[in-house]
């Protein structure tokens, strides 16, 4: 009897979920920007889209308005970003803590969709500590494209902004992270 009441408890978890396994690839088209601001500028990063290729192996479980991703983890290399600028560059690798932390990591753990909105649950990893983000992000199905914007506060990875002219310019904690992601099934 025990065993029957397993079995329909198995059953009634299933219900609703499928499972599928899928490679999927981030084409060196793909762009990562992320944005800050001093008291006197702004700075705009952006991530060579030579280090952006990248195959995964997800796994896919779906419940209604859920998907539970495994394997969605994208590896960003700390010293691939160009600010455009020597000095800011030097300054945000430093930031970033890269030589002793060489990679940014994101795991994509689970999308919520409801109607047109899809929410991705982040886990984001900068400098050993991990965090976990609800971004909003558009899915286009023609071109497999993926877009979406992360405000992080850089002290949360316990960070800090670095002072120039004996204080005098101050770099912004709030960072924008923007993704624009061409995948291939």
């Amino acid at each position: 009897m025990k065993s029957l009441h397993i079995i329909a408890i198995l059953i009634l978890l299933s219900f609703g979920f499928s499972k599928n396994q899928s490679k999927v690839k981030i084409t060196n088209k793909s762009e990562v920007t992320i944005k800050g601001k001093s008291n006197v500028n702004s700075f705009e990063c952006k991530y060579n889209s030579e280090f952006i290729e990248d195959d995964l192996h997800v796994s896919i479980t779906r419940n209604n308005s859920k998907m539970l991703l495994e394997g969605a983890k994208i590896d960003i290399k700390s010293t691939g970003f160009d600010c455009a600028h020597k000095m800011i560059t030097k300054d945000f690798k430093s930031i970033l803590k890269a030589e002793e932390y060489p990679h940014i990591v994101i795991n994509v753990r689970e999308l919520i969709i409801v109607k047109e909105n899809i929410s991705a649950k982040l886990n984001v990893k900068i400098a050993g500590i991990e965090k976990e983000y609800m971004v909003p992000v558009a899915y286009n199905q023609n071109n497999g494209n993926v877009k979406g914007q992360l405000k992080l506060n850089i002290k949360d990875f316990k960070l800090k902004s670095p002072k120039k002219l004996l204080g005098m310019v101050v770099v912004n904690d709030n960072v924008e992270i923007s993704f624009n992601l061409f995948l291939q099934y």
